[in-house]
């Protein structure tokens, strides 16, 4: 099997870091795309399910009947003004008429964390983030890209004071310690072919006890290459 057919066939594991769906305020739920289907059945039985990645077939079986809200968003992105305002006002508008809304994509961290964060800071709290990762998941919000598309459509520019950070390579993702993401996670979204192309065993940064780069990280040798990848000569 080639290299670039093995990164394909590889799956992103995510170690559970919260146990959800949570309510996060009054019949907001979050979670992850998993944890979609707890929320489509009782005793939660939410009214609208709001896909940011996948939504699992098996929805119908288990008899949910709602309404479905799909608007998806790469991974670690944000979606474009004109669309998130459209977006969010029926998000607001079901949980004004006291409709259950389930938001949720893969882990239920970044996209989640995102759309949550401005329907809570349209709903009144000051910072959002901050009680996301307090009262749901502290991997809540993910990149910089997504901070400050928080902090720009809320009009709080302290929140991207606060919460943009610089990690490795300078790639701004909001990734932690021990996340429990493999390496391609962590990869930048313009760097998909170079990841694609190379794995961490052929970087010169990658040696016996890992890598070098970023040894706080679970990088195995068969994780994709990231953008600070230089082949081994």
């Amino acid at each position: 099997m080639s290299k670039r057919k093995k990164n394909a066939n590889r799956r992103v594991h995510a170690r559970v870091c919260h146990t959800g769906p949570v309510e996060v305020t009054k019949n907001l739920f979050c979670g992850s795309e998993k944890e979609a289907l707890v929320m489509a059945v009782a005793p939660i039985q939410v009214d609208m399910l709001v896909p940011l990645n996948d939504l699992d077939a098996k929805v119908w079986d288990l008899g949910f009947r709602g309404e479905i809200l799909y608007c998806p968003i790469r991974d670690f992105g944000t979606l474009p003004d004109d669309v998130l305002e459209s977006f969010i006002t029926r998000i607001l508008d079901r949980l004004s008429s006291n409709k259950k809304v389930g938001l949720f994509c893969v882990g239920g961290h970044g996209r989640t964390g995102y759309i949550a964060s401005i329907v809570l800071g349209r709903l009144g709290y000051q910072d959002p983030i901050g009680f996301l990762r307090e009262h749901y998941c502290k991997e809540a919000v993910e990149s910089n890209e997504q901070v400050q598309h928080i902090a720009d459509v809320l009009g709080r520019p302290e929140l991207a004071e606060k919460y943009k950070r610089t990690y490795g390579g300078g790639n701004g993702f909001m990734a932690y310690r021990h996340f429990g993401f493999d390496r391609e996670y962590f990869s930048w979204f313009s760097a998909r072919e170079t990841a694609e192309a190379h794995i961490c065993d052929e970087c010169t940064y990658f040696g016996s006890c890992g890598c070098q780069i970023y040894a706080d990280y679970f990088v195995r040798e068969y994780d994709p290459a990231c953008t600070d990848f230089i082949e081994k000569d």
